[in-house]
């Protein structure tokens, strides 16, 4: 009796191919290459103007004066971009076009999360940069009697100082990862004004989370005659308290994405 063959099935591979996520890659690429030379073009000429304006308004533009509008613009980009993650959730036709793309639901749910979350932080600094610099030019051209400190990353790094950098860096990216997540996770969600929608529940959410522990605290009288409660007191060290809320960060971050990619994976399968 002749043995019969079975090929098992390689796991791994059918879970995350690099070859075949990066077919995915160069295809999406191909289909979006005109449209992402255009909004970069309209980024770099809008960064350009607003810089423009802000310059000319002061006189004496320090290093320092560079992050507010570093953060401003560069996180009023990404923001709304994370939103609006899963395209093809838009529209009918698109999602069923998104559901049978001959790769694995990981490499699509990776491949968004590379686009929408983590490129706008390698691209538009950049850009920010590439605009803030001829700005600056432009405008010591026109009125060279002003004083204008270039932009400059490691400036501003300098600023907040090299022992609380390292946190710092952290909770920031954590908290600007965290932010786009969120919206990222309602861009799985909504398929139509996922930003409008995601914002609405996001307040919402916020308000009853805040009623409730101010609600506790009132109740409990925890402040009250020099009450502390236990969580604040547990341990006076500053490297624990550090390590807490970075850890927190990180679990609010996995969560966050474990539940837009179970989000997906139900419309997937619907």
């Amino acid at each position: 009796m002749a043995k019969r063959l079975t090929n098992k099935p390689n796991t791994m591979n059918n879970i995350f191919n690099i070859k075949r996520f990066g077919k995915l890659l160069k295809q999406q690429y191909h289909l979006s290459k005109k449209s992402a030379t255009l909004s970069l073009l309209s980024l770099f000429i809008g960064y350009t103007l607003i810089t423009l304006f802000t310059l000319m308004a002061d006189r004496h533009f320090d290093a320092i004066q560079w992050v507010p509008l570093f953060i401003i613009l560069c996180g009023g980009v990404a923001l709304p971009f994370a939103a609006y993650a899963f395209p093809a959730f838009r529209n009918k036709g698109l999602t069923f076009d998104f559901i049978l793309l001959p790769c694995s639901l990981i490499e699509k749910f990776t491949l968004n999360l590379i686009v929408r979350i983590l490129s706008p932080w390698l691209i538009l600094p950049l850009v920010f940069y590439v605009s803030s610099h001829l700005a600056s030019e432009l405008v010591l051209w026109f009125s060279p009697d002003r004083f204008i400190e270039s932009f400059s990353f490691t400036t501003i790094l300098q600023e907040i100082g090299s022992e609380k950098l390292p946190f710092i860096l952290t909770l920031t990216i954590l908290i600007a990862l965290i932010a786009q997540s969120v919206l990222f996770a309602g861009g799985a969600v909504f398929g139509k004004k996922p930003l409008i929608k995601t914002l609405v529940i996001l307040g919402a959410t916020t308000a009853v989370v805040i009623f409730y522990f101010f609600s506790i605290i009132e109740w409990a009288e925890l402040f009250k005659n020099g009450r502390v409660p236990w969580l604040i007191i547990f341990d006076n060290k500053e490297s624990t308290a550090k390590a807490l809320v970075v850890g927190i960060e990180i679990f609010v971050l996995i969560t966050t994405w474990a539940y837009a990619f179970f989000r997906v994976k139900e419309k997937q399968i619907a």
